[in-house]
C-alpha cells in the first residue's frame, strides 16, 4: 500500500508550494520547534494537531519538503493498510479489503485539490480508521476507552472527527447489539458511552490544561472557541448540492463501486449486511461534516473518502462476478496489468509538478547569500514558504499571506490591521515581496516611501529592498 502511495504521489514531492495552507503548516511547525508558542507567537484558527505532527516530523527527520511529503505519503499508505485490516475484520474477504485500501490511495492522490497537498484531513483519517480497527479487533469494554482516545487525537487535528466517531458509537453500542438480538442494559450502555467519551475528551482536555498552566489560555480560547464562530457561513442549499455532485462526477468510478456494493442484492452474507449498517450512518455523518462549515474546499471531502473506499472495495468481493468489461480487466492476472496501467496514468498526471518552474526556490536562492542572520524579510502577499526555505521567522504571527489583507480573515481573527502592520514596520524588514497589485493599506504606503525595486522576477513578482 505504501509503495502504491509513493508511486502515485512521487512527482508531487518536488515543488516548494502546492497549496498556501500547506506552507503555513510547515512554517508554523518550524517556528514552534524554535520555541514559538502556538496561538501566541504563531497564530492560526486550526486546532494544534497538524502543527504538532509536522513539528514531530521536522524534529525527527529534518526540514526537507521532499522528505516531509514522503512521510505524509507513507501516512496515507498506513491509512490504506488499516482500511484493508478493517475490511478483513468486517467482511473477511482479502480481495475486497485490498481493493478498499487501493481505492483510498487513488481517491486521495488524483486531483490536486482533493488530497495532494498536506491537509488536516489526511492526518485525522488515520486516527479515525485506527479507532474503527480497535473497535472491530477487540471485545473488551476497554476498547471504547482506547478507540475514544485515538479518535480524540484526531479531534485535535480537526473537530469534525466527532462525526465519524459518533457513527461508530451508534453502530457498536446500539445497532450491532440489536442486530444480534441483544438489548444492551442501561448500565452497559452508560459504561461504554462513558469510556468512549472520556477517551475522546482526554487529548483536547490536555491541550486546554497546557495553555492554562502556561498562562496562554486566553489566546488559545480566542482561536479555538471564539474565532470559528466569527467566520460567516450562510446556508446555501444549491452550493451544497453542486459540491456533492461535483465530487461524484470527478470520482465517478469510485462512487459507482460504492453505490453498486451498497445496493447489490447478490451480496447477502451477514457480515456484508453488518458492514452496510456501519457504512450508511458513517457516510451520511461524514458527508454532513464535509458540508458543515459552509466552506466547500475540495480537501474537506477526504473525510468522506474513508467510508466510501471501505464500502467501494466490496464491489470486488471474491464471491461476486464483476459486471461486463470490468470482469475482463480485473480477472486473474489482468488486474495486475490494469493496476499498473492506472498507476502509470495517474502518476504521469503529476509530471507537471516536476517540470514546473519553482519560483519561490529561485527567489530563496537569490536572497540567501544577501541575508545576514539578523536580517528580517516580509513576504507580503507572495508565497510565505520563503520563510521556511530561508529559515527566517515571519515578522508577524499571522503567517498565511491572506490573513492581514482579506476582510473576512481580519474579522474572524480579530486582527487590528494597522497595528499589525505597524509591528512589521517597526522591525524594518530588509526585503519585502509583492505579487501583482498589493492591496492599498499603510504597508503599501510604507513600501512606496521607503523601498526601491531590486529585482523583477516576472509574473508581477517584485522584490523590494529598504533604501
Amino acid at each position: 500500500m505504501c509503495l502504491v502511495s509513493v508511486i502515485l504521489r512521487f512527482f508531487s514531492f518536488f515543488p516548494s508550494v502546492i497549496d498556501h495552507d500547506e506552507s503555513t503548516y510547515l512554517e508554523m511547525a518550524r517556528e514552534m520547534l524554535e520555541g514559538k508558542v502556538l496561538y501566541v507567537d504563531v497564530i492560526d484558527i486550526k486546532p494544534p494537531g497538524i502543527f504538532l505532527i509536522l513539528s514531530g516530523f521536522q524534529l525527527l527527520f529534518g526540514y526537507s519538503i521532499f522528505f516531509i511529503r514522503l512521510l505524509v505519503t507513507l501516512w496515507i499508505g498506513l491509512t490504506a493498510f488499516l482500511i484493508y485490516s478493517s475490511g478483513m475484520l468486517l467482511f473477511r474477504d482479502k480481495k475486497a479489503s485490498v481493493a478498499g485500501g487501493i481505492i483510498y490511495i487513488f481517491f486521495i492522490s488524483t486531483w490536486s485539490f482533493y488530497g495532494i497537498s498536506i491537509t488536516p484531513e489526511i492526518f485525522f483519517n488515520l486516527f479515525t480508521i485506527l479507532a474503527l480497527w480497535i473497535l472491530l479487533k477487540y471485545q473488551s469494554a476497554w476498547r471504547y476507552l482506547l478507540a475514544g482516545l485515538v479518535a480524540g487525537f484526531g479531534f485535535i487535528v480537526k473537530y469534525f472527527v466527532m462525526m465519524d466517531f459518533a457513527a461508530f458509537m451508534l453502530f457498536f453500542i446500539f445497532l450491532k447489539n440489536y442486530e444480534e438480538g441483544r438489548k444492551p442494559g442501561f448500565f452497559k450502555v452508560t459504561l461504554q458511552v462513558a469510556l468512549a467519551g472520556i477517551g475522546f475528551a482526554l487529548p483536547f482536555l490536555a491541550a486546554n490544561i497546557y495553555y492554562y498552566a502556561t498562562g496562554h489560555f486566553d489566546a488559545f480560547a480566542d482561536m479555538i472557541y471564539l474565532a470559528p464562530s466569527r467566520y460567516p457561513s450562510a446556508f446555501q442549499p444549491w452550493r451544497i448540492i453542486r459540491y456533492t455532485l461535483d465530487l461524484h462526477i470527478r470520482f465517478f468510478p469510485v462512487f459507482f463501486f460504492f453505490y453498486y456494493a451498497l445496493f447489490d442484492k447478490r451480496l447477502r452474507k451477514p457480515e456484508i449486511s453488518e458492514t452496510r449498517r456501519l457504512i450508511i450512518p458513517w457516510a451520511i455523518l461524514a458527508l454532513f461534516a464535509v458540508q458543515l462549515s459552509g466552506n466547500n474546499y475540495g480537501h474537506y471531502a477526504i473525510q468522506f473518502m474513508l467510508p466510501v473506499s471501505l464500502m467501494g472495495g466490496l464491489f470486488f468481493h471474491s464471491e461476486r462476478p464483476l459486471p461486463g468489461l470490468l470482469g475482463r480487466f480485473f480477472h486473474g492476472r489482468a488486474w495486475r496489468i490494469t493496476l499498473a496501467g492506472l498507476l502509470i496514468l495517474v502518476a504521469s498526471l503529476k509530471l507537471e509538478y516536476f517540470f514546473r518552474h519553482d519560483k519561490p526556490r529561485e527567489i530563496a536562492a537569490y536572497l540567501e547569500p544577501k541575508l545576514k542572520p539578523e536580517d528580517v524579510i516580509y513576504t507580503g502577499n507572495y508565497h510565505h514558504i520563503l520563510y521556511y526555505l530561508l529559515k527566517k521567522d515571519s515578522p508577524t504571527p499571522y503567517i498565511h499571506r491572506s490573513l492581514l489583507t482579506v476582510p473576512r480573515h481580519l474579522h474572524a481573527f480579530g486582527i487590528d490591521q494597522e497595528a499589525e502592520f505597524a509591528k512589521i514596520i517597526e522591525q524594518q524588514p530588509l526585503y519585502i515581496l509583492t505579487e501583482k497589485d498589493y492591496p492599498p493599506n499603510i504597508m503599501k504606503d510604507y513600501i512606496d516611501e521607503n523601498y526601491e525595486l531590486e529585482k523583477d522576477f516576472g509574473d508581477k513578482v517584485l522584490l523590494w529592498r529598504r533604501k
